[in-house]
């Protein structure tokens, strides 16, 4: 009998130090998955596999970009909201999905300051506000003095209801008093090419997504959603040149479940950091028009908290909600 409480007594101090190394076993184990909650082709996934690639390498773990775009960002946000809080599932945020969506929608099924262990704020960046190379429309002032002869006449490709392309046009349409119609796409990417094929006659999306067509002649920039121009395209201004007060800037940075180790949050925000800070890297980013932050946990919290306090008033006056 005693023999036999021996046994069971070093089975269990067995046990307890397998389970005890196996916790102890240094992050990450196995692949990551690094969801985007839009299209291929637009802003956050460009950047998603600018990063992803390279924590690839510094974390000796394959980063897999998952793409899950619907609702505005909202199915892939909640996605990581819900999922276990153990490093091995990250989302690529923004301002619709973190900062938009709280006020937009009435139902949220996620709360972005309580569900979120928010790693750092990547970058910020414009939008720019394009139409095809044979549209009329040769200006801001042409757009907006179109749109106030003939309400509902043009047609606005939004990267999806919700989306920062979607309330930067409502708050132009707002300043400049002007009434157009939203087509919602799935991301920046499907909205350019619903210029491109004519199916409306203008977009915002990021620089970033914007550019390669820009370059080759295919579609023109009529302006940034900056209160500056940005040097990646050169002679385009600012929409405030003709809607006065006009200033929006879209951001993405890197989130995790609520109640992710410490540990691990901090690893992925230093690791990510050190990439946005490469010669190379910031070199690509800043060919896209992105202003790189790659700031902390602490400081992404608080940018969150003031970015959604910012946007509440704009997308309550501007009558605009979601189911």
């Amino acid at each position: 009998m005693k023999a036999h409480a021996a046994i069971s007594g070093a089975l269990l101090v067995a046990l307890c130090a397998l389970s005890s190394a196996a916790s102890a076993q240094p992050f990450p184990q196995r692949a990551l998955r690094l969801v985007v909650p839009f299209a291929p082709g637009g802003s956050t996934d460009t950047l998603a596999r600018i990063v992803g690639a390279r924590l690839t390498e510094s974390l000796g773990q394959a980063v897999v970009v998952d793409n899950r775009p619907a609702a505005g960002g909202i199915v892939g946000a909640d996605l990581v909201a819900k999922a276990q809080p153990d490093g091995y599932t990250l989302l690529v945020g923004a301002i619709s999905t973190m900062a938009i969506a709280p006020t937009l929608f009435a139902k949220l099924p996620y709360d972005p300051q309580r569900d979120y262990a928010h790693a750092g704020l990547w970058v910020t960046f414009p939008l720019a506000l394009i139409v095809s190379s044979g549209s009329p429309l040769a200006s801001m002032k042409s757009l907006t003095d179109q749109a106030r002869a003939k309400p509902g006449a043009l047609r606005f490709g939004a990267q999806g209801i919700g989306t920062s392309s979607h309330v930067f046009a409502e708050w132009m349409n707002s300043l400049a008093k002007i009434k157009v119609v939203i087509v919602p796409y799935k991301g920046g990417g499907p909205a350019l090419t619903g210029v491109l094929a004519g199916e409306v006659e203008y977009a915002m999306v990021a620089v970033s997504t914007a550019i390669a067509q820009v370059q080759a002649g295919k579609i023109r920039a009529l302006g940034v959603t900056s209160a500056k121009p940005t040097p990646h395209l050169p002679g385009v201004p600012p929409i405030a040149i003709v809607v006065a007060g006009y200033d929006a800037l879209n951001f993405h940075g890197l989130h995790l479940p609520a109640n992710t180790p410490t540990a691990i949050v901090t690893r992925l925000s230093e690791e990510s950091a050190k990439i946005l800070k490469r010669a190379d890297v910031a070199e690509k980013l800043n060919g896209f028009a992105m202003d790189i932050v790659a700031g902390t946990p602490e400081q992404y919290r608080a940018f969150i908290k003031a970015q959604i306090e910012q946007w509440r008033p704009v997308v309550k006056s501007s009558g605009m909600r979601a189911e």
